[in-house]
């Protein structure tokens, strides 16, 4: 097998160990958009990555090391999310201190035994073959990806969205999306309008799918 063609197979493994989380996934966005729509806080801790997708969370997201002595002045409805593959042991009384508090406490890992995912609320954990060429750079990839979908599948669902290439947050950003929406498309009532935002994640998807499905026009 040549480079090219192990670079392919180790992304279609680390692919499908992603995809195996799908269930535990989607339980954790829904708790997640819960708690953002009641001003909650995402703190990613030991992802050094920016918010995926368009999603501009602003003071709502910060990614910082797994160090969690810096962070302060938590509250209740607030989110705390462990990347397991830097992230030391010492962070796990930490995170059973949040979880006893009433924060959501998860950790993304493809540790089959980890101190943080046990003290996590919402463990996700991914299976890698443990042996073969290139298993750190499979787990580090992995992580990432499982990090990607699930911030970008909280935030979508929580009403933050991209309006008209435009990162806002929060409700008003929907107000706004719905609004361009409807300009484009008279005919759309606000409810309406709303609801296809929030289905599709951004006004020119929403505009796509409405265009699609009323005129049957395909771009």
């Amino acid at each position: 097998m040549d480079l090219l063609q192990t670079i392919f197979s180790n992304n279609k493994l680390v692919a499908e160990a992603v995809e195996r989380t799908e269930p535990v996934m989607r339980r954790l966005s829904l708790k997640m958009e819960e708690r953002l729509r009641s001003g909650g806080r995402i703190f990613c801790l030991g992802g050094d990555s920016p918010v995926p997708g368009g999603y501009g969370a602003g003071e709502r997201f910060f990614a910082l090391p797994a160090d969690a002595t810096v962070i302060t002045d938590v509250k209740k409805s607030d989110i705390f999310v462990a990347v397991d593959c830097d992230a030391p042991a010492t962070l796990a009384p930490q995170m059973r201190a949040w979880r006893r508090r009433g924060m959501l406490t998860a950790c993304i890992t493809c540790e089959s035994v980890s101190s943080v995912a046990s003290a996590s609320e919402m463990p996700i954990t991914m299976t890698l073959e443990t042996a073969g060429e290139n298993h750190l750079l499979k787990v580090h990839t992995a992580l990432q990806m499982a990090l990607d979908a699930l911030l970008t599948l909280a935030l979508a669902q929580s009403g933050v969205v991209s309006a008209g290439g435009s990162p806002e947050k929060g409700d008003s950003a929907l107000e706004k999306a719905a609004a361009s929406l409807m300009k484009e498309f008279p005919a759309l009532d606000r409810e309406s309008a709303m609801e296809l935002i929030q289905r599709h994640g951004s006004v020119r998807k929403a505009a796509k799918a409405y265009r699609e499905n009323v005129y049957g026009l395909r771009e």
